[in-house]
């Protein structure tokens, strides 16, 4: 089972005198990034929301926007400022005794100054705070977690697909590894005579030559060795629990190098077709477990 790195999940709960809204996006990263962005009159939950939530991921960058607002009346509207009122006021009756002629300042012009109004701090139970805080954070990357596993059934599907072409092409390659070999050894004894003219030589000791230097253009091995890379995926791939998408990432370098290797040592064109066509759906294979926790 694959788990894409992709996914967003938003949770808003009340309770205890809180709101709290929490939103977590993820994106597709190497290593587990966490960038978490907290009111600053919280900034002491910041440790631990951040241990939360790297036991829930491996890798990958993660969003997490959280909002935290009092529902009691008391303490979100402002409050009065009684002797800065007093001070203003003061100041606009006597603006109104330097004037003659100007109306008398009411209450409506004093409450006009923004100044006169201070926010509340918010001083509610931290613990309980945090308590709630870190259900609603849990609940959010339980929905990024399916998201991510619903995302992650469309990857597994294209990649079981793109092993499938690989193999096709693979087996291509391996009907024809004989005759490679042959054709190989055949070029190979033409350019010794062509090089010796008309030199006589021992046929048996041009062949010797010809089978040691052959050796060179066995692709057996890198045949064998991709086998094993594709049922080492596909194991991965379909095996119940979570596959690690940096242990996929590493196979897939690991065919492209092999798969070079088979081309350097070929001019066959068939086999060639086959190592190009491999090339490009291990290119897109290499992208899809990219996306891969």
């Amino acid at each position: 089972m694959i788990c894409s790195m992709t996914a967003f999940g938003r949770t808003q709960k009340e309770a205890g005198g809180y709101s709290i809204t929490v939103e977590i996006r993820t994106l597709n990263g190497r290593y587990l990034d966490i960038v978490l962005r907290l009111p600053k009159n919280y900034l002491e939950l910041e440790e631990p929301l951040r241990k939360q939530i790297s036991q829930a991921a491996r890798r990958g960058r993660i969003e997490v926007f959280v909002q935290i607002e009092s529902t009691e009346i008391e303490q979100k509207a402002p409050r009065l400022d009684i002797p800065l009122a007093r001070y203003y006021w003061g100041q606009l009756q006597e603006l109104q005794r330097e004037l003659p002629g100007i109306d008398p300042p009411k209450l409506k012009h004093l409450l006009s100054i923004p100044y006169i109004f201070e926010s509340r701090k918010v001083e509610g139970d931290r613990e309980s705070l945090r308590s709630i805080l870190s259900e609603a954070v849990a609940e959010t990357l339980k929905q990024v977690h399916d998201m991510r596993c619903r995302e992650g059934e469309a990857l597994l599907q294209d990649c079981l697909d793109r092993l499938k072409i690989l193999r096709q092409d693979l087996s291509v390659i391996d009907s024809r590894k004989d005759l490679i070999l042959e054709e190989y050894q055949q070029r190979l004894r033409d350019r010794i005579q062509e090089l010796l003219g008309e030199v006589q030589v021992d046929e048996n000791r041009i062949l010797q030559e010809a089978a040691c230097s052959a050796e060179r253009a066995d692709i057996n091995e890198e045949i064998v060795r991709l086998k094993s890379h594709f049922q080492q995926m596909e194991a991965m791939l379909t095996a119940p629990g979570e596959a690690d998408g940096r242990k996929l990432d590493f196979l897939t370098q690991e065919l492209h190098r092999e798969v070079n290797t088979i081309g350097s040592k070929t001019g066959d064109l068939e086999a060639l077709q086959a190592v190009v066509r491999m090339k490009s759906e291990i290119g897109k294979l290499k992208e899809q477990v990219q996306n891969v926790e």
